[in-house]
């Protein structure tokens, strides 16, 4: 009796062993997942702050050719007065 209590207790817990929860293909998939959620996110705020960076080169940009054309305006006008 003690020998086939002790086969079953053996073979028992080799299947118990050998039963994981989670199969390496499921784990993939779950890594890969959150790869991609990962890539997704940075690329998303990539794209937000270089819309931001062209926002404001572009406002520069605007601001520094009106102050331009204010000078020319400016030195137009006094060589016309002298």
């Amino acid at each position: 009796m003690k020998k086939i209590l002790l086969a079953g207790l053996i073979a028992a817990s080799l299947s118990a062993c050998n039963n994981s929860g989670e199969s390496t293909e499921n784990k993939k998939d779950s890594l890969d997942s959150i790869a991609s959620e990962q890539k997704n996110m940075i690329d998303s705020t990539a794209e937000r702050k270089e819309n931001r960076i062209d926002s404001v080169t572009e406002r520069k940009k605007d601001s520094l050719e009106r102050k331009d054309s204010m000078k020319r305006e400016n030195k137009k006008d006094t060589s016309k007065k002298y």
